[in-house]
């Protein structure tokens, strides 16, 4: 058990959540497949043992659905204000400005290879409140067409350390002493050829169960089942579309 006691590193993943046209559809996906309980209505939380780890929404009233539904990664700050300055400074844009969230302040902000991030200043709600375990995120890394530039950016916004790794195109972010994000020089979950996206990771008991759920409640199998120096992981897509890595831990 891993729960989450205090505020998050600067630049560390935090909080996750996503738009959908159906909350319905999305808790009968996600329940089976990440092992999910659900609170509330709007903004539902979804919860690990009790505790909130993301969150799903419909549309407010009037507002279409989203054509591409995709998980929206937050990154820590202490000041989301001098966060959004470093952005621009950094080459990147500001999607949504900084506004008030009762529990938080958030921010929405593209980098300069197309990667859409968030950024959260944590008030009552520091993140998720469990990581590291069965449905809870564990990892968040960007695929970039361009792993120079992407490391650049935010290196610049977060003044993370990083470190490349030796047999693979990919860097790891690095804040307070640890290793918190990566970059990788991927194209299998970018949404458009050139743009950097987010992927989200989840821990899941078993990789091939969560697979045979993915699919068995309307969602589909990205990349297969496989192997690596951290767990066995398999890229899944939901419904609506939106990847996401379930990983199977080693040990």
């Amino acid at each position: 058990m891993s729960d989450v006691d205090g505020t998050y590193a600067s630049g560390t993943p935090c909080w996750f959540d996503m738009t959908v046209p159906s909350r319905d559809t999305a808790m009968d996906f996600y329940g089976p497949v990440l092992g999910w309980t659900f609170q509330g209505d709007f903004y539902t939380m979804c919860e690990v043992r009790g505790k909130p780890v993301a969150a799903i929404a419909e549309p407010h009233p009037g507002e279409p659905a989203p054509a591409q539904s995709n998980w929206t990664i937050y990154l820590a700050t202490a000041d989301c204000e001098a966060a959004l300055r470093r952005v621009t400074d950094a080459g990147g844009k500001v999607v949504k400005p900084q506004q008030d969230a009762m529990v938080g302040w958030l921010a929405v902000a593209q980098d300069t290879t197309g990667g859409i991030f968030a950024l959260w200043q944590g008030r009552e709600l520091s993140g998720s409140q469990v990581v590291d375990e069965g449905g809870a995120p564990c990892w968040s890394e960007v695929t970039s067409a361009d792993l120079p530039a992407t490391v650049e950016f935010y290196r610049r916004v977060f003044g993370y350390d990083t470190k490349p790794l030796e047999d693979m195109p990919y860097v790891t972010l690095n804040s307070g002493g640890r290793p918190v994000a990566g970059v990788f020089a991927g194209a299998e979950q970018r949404p458009h050829e050139g743009h950097a996206a987010w992927l989200a990771y989840f821990q899941v008991p078993d990789a091939e169960r969560a697979a045979e759920q993915a699919v068995s409640h309307g969602g589909r199998v990205v990349t297969a089942p496989q192997d690596s120096p951290y767990g066995r992981n398999v890229v899944l897509a939901d419904p609506f579309g939106a990847t996401f890595v379930a990983i199977e831990r080693h040990g």
